[in-house]
């Protein structure tokens, strides 16, 4: 990997994305903080802004790969952070402008994040050797994981220290650091001729097909039902505890960046753990102890929360909660390789990506309008219960799936 870092191009992408990272993590950072100043203990408003987060994956996901393909990378990457740097350092007059102008500018921000991704991402075996892409996927990944972890905790002190507004000026010079690391990039793809290149209906019946076929096998309809059911709970999880974390522990970001970082660890350690022994487990096996272990984790996170008010029993129990969810992904996306033709695989993975992000918004809305009329906790606890209930039932299976 480090002989990788070596190659000019790959070290510019590289830092790039680590700038961008730090970008995209201080951004939600700026967001629950600003949504904390507006609507202090609002459950609703808070799950309204992250929905905002999530609703141009949802809109735009299934298209922005594909125009992606037609389009310079560089350019378009470049062009992204630019418009990102614009909408952070607006955000501050956004929020006190009022509610509409605030979500306007959310959405343009993670809009142009639909696009930045997939540019990035088509643009490594550009640079890469290909006999090295193995290595170049693990180094982002890896290297993505840890500082996500590591970014959201320096976010959290910085927001809390100097306030939402004041950091959104960091903010913006972080994509403005990502635009100037990738603008020297050399990209040696060439772009598609125009004749090679999808018509627009075309794109449409594609993506259609890629739906259609999430309910033709009967093990991707499963993981359509399991990842709906994980989605969903950590959406809602995500909005009533970062509230709850904010009511009990008395701080704005601090303690949901520490929260954060030990998420991330136990990502990193369930990953590790399941390479090492949970591959030879059969697959039913793995999820059903990984949707138990969430189960148990989230009642965890209530107790020591609610109960205890400690900041350290709640940094374990969402460790444990990282480290269960982290064979999920792993076990998902390995049946859906099994289980259809590598032709259709980047449409199916856009389809879940739907029923990501579908699940993801409404569990939000939901659980911010429930639980701003109370029982924050038997919400939680709920959500744990459909976990380890879920868990239980394919344990209770003998047959694989």
């Amino acid at each position: 990997m480090l002989e990788l870092l070596r190659e000019r191009n790959f070290r510019l992408l590289w830092i790039g994305q680590l700038c961008s990272q730090f970008g995209d993590r201080l951004t939600q950072l700026v967001l629950i903080g600003l949504a904390a100043t507006h609507a202090s203990g609002s459950t609703f408003t808070l799950a309204k802004v992250m929905v905002m987060t999530s609703l141009p994956a949802l809109l735009l996901g299934p298209f922005a790969g594909v125009y992606v393909d037609r389009w310079d990378r560089k350019r378009t990457m470049i062009a992204c952070d630019l418009v990102r740097v614009g909408g952070i350092l607006a955000l501050p007059w956004a929020a006190a402008a009022g509610r509409i102008p605030f979500y306007l500018d959310i959405f343009l921000i993670f809009s142009v994040g639909s696009f930045f991704v997939p540019a990035r991402l088509a643009t490594i075996p550009d640079i890469a050797p290909s006999d090295q892409l193995g290595k170049a996927n693990a180094l982002f990944t890896t290297s993505g994981m840890i500082g996500s972890a590591l970014i959201l905790l320096v976010g959290a002190l910085l927001v809390e220290r100097f306030g939402a507004a004041r950091t959104s000026w960091l903010n913006g010079l972080a994509y403005a650091a990502s635009a100037l690391a990738i603008a020297p990039l050399r990209n040696r793809a060439a772009r598609p001729a125009a004749s090679e290149e999808a018509p627009p209906d075309r794109i449409a019946v594609e993506i259609g097909e890629g739906i259609r076929q999430l309910w033709l096998h009967d093990n991707t309809r499963r993981i359509v039902a399991l990842l709906a059911l994980l989605v969903g709970g950590a959406g809602a999880s995500m909005v009533v505890g970062a509230v709850m974390v904010q009511s009990a522990l008395h701080s704005v970001t601090k303690d949901i960046g520490f929260l954060s970082l030990w998420f991330g660890i136990g990502i990193f350690l369930g990953t590790l753990a399941h390479g090492k022994y949970g591959t030879h487990w059969p697959k039913r096996r793995a999820l059903g102890t990984a949707f138990l272990g969430c189960g148990f984790s989230v009642w965890l996170f209530i107790a020591a929360v609610l109960a205890l008010k400690s900041g350290v029993s709640a940094s374990f129990s969402t460790g444990m909660l990282g480290f269960f969810v982290a064979p999920v992904g792993i076990v998902t996306n390995t049946l859906v390789h099994e289980a259809h033709p590598e032709r259709l695989q980047g449409r199916i993975f856009s389809s879940l990506g739907v029923v990501f992000n579908l699940s993801l918004i409404l569990s939000m809305l939901a659980a911010g309008w429930l639980t701003d009329r109370g029982g924050r906790g038997l919400l939680l606890g709920l959500i744990g219960a459909a976990f380890a209930a879920a868990g239980a039932a394919l344990l209770a299976k003998r047959a694989k799936p």
